[in-house]
């Protein structure tokens, strides 16, 4: 019991000597400075020092009666609304410093999704947080079938006419030789402009450029990695442009 209870403590944070002193005093139950060194094993101002630090931290209570400081360890139910409290405290400052966080750092920053619920949230968000008339540059496979993965047919569907209700552009890089075998429903349902690569460029994923983003997706398995960077995007930005121009 002892060992497991030092361990979830450590876990917690807790030094060694941090975790002598809580112990010796869980046991007394409630003892003054002086007990609760001696029953630690610890010189008393060092264990004063640790008192008054987990007294601050609100792990323990302090009574002082007739010029004397008596201590007694807080109900480990009061520990539990502690960190409840911090795990408040760290969601409101993730979502405080998120729009923050690394705003005029030239750090590249990356995030990968690998369930299907999540690449199709992603998908749906990015359509929706797009201003009208942007255009989405993609490299993509058809004959792979990677979105049939995520997404069915209807949903599909439904994603491109989301795009062509804003207005929004594709302009997709196809492997050569496979226009002719797109469906003219694509066409259709979407504002889409189609070149091919040239003859040799093999690829079975999909990568977008979209604003500083690159977004490379595959549904063999089903992932996304969203990397953004304004030079790396850039830079691959330009291979696309320079392929555009030769399809």
């Amino acid at each position: 019991m002892t060992n497991n209870l030092k361990k979830n403590l450590a876990e917690l944070g807790f030094k060694t000597n941090e975790i002598k002193v809580y112990i010796a005093l869980t046991v007394l139950g409630e003892a003054r400075a002086a007990d609760i060194a001696k029953k630690a094993g610890l010189p008393r101002t060092t264990a004063i020092s640790i008192l008054e630090k987990l007294q601050s931290e609100n792990y323990l209570t302090l009574h002082r009666y007739r010029g004397v400081n008596f201590y007694w360890v807080e109900s480990p139910s009061v520990i539990t609304e502690i960190f409840k409290n911090k795990m408040t405290y760290a969601q409101k400052l993730e979502e405080s410093l998120g729009d923050l966080y690394r705003t005029e750092s030239k750090f590249p920053t990356a995030q990968v999704i690998d369930t299907k619920k999540g690449i199709a949230n992603f998908i749906e968000k990015l359509i929706a947080s797009l201003p009208k008339h942007s255009i989405i540059y993609t490299i993509d496979s058809p004959g792979q079938g990677n979105y049939r993965k995520v997404f069915s047919q209807e949903a599909e569907n439904e994603l491109f006419r989301a795009k062509k209700k804003r207005e929004i552009i594709t302009k997709t890089l196809v492997p050569n030789g496979i226009f002719k075998n797109i469906e003219k429903e694509k066409f259709e349902i979407q504002n889409i402009e189609i070149r091919e690569l040239p003859a040799g460029i093999e690829f079975d994923a999909s990568i977008w450029f979209v604003n500083d983003s690159m977004i490379h997706f595959s549904g063999h398995p089903p992932f996304i990695t969203i990397i953004k960077h304004q030079l790396i995007v850039q830079g691959q930005k330009s291979i696309f442009d320079y392929l555009w121009k030769l399809g």
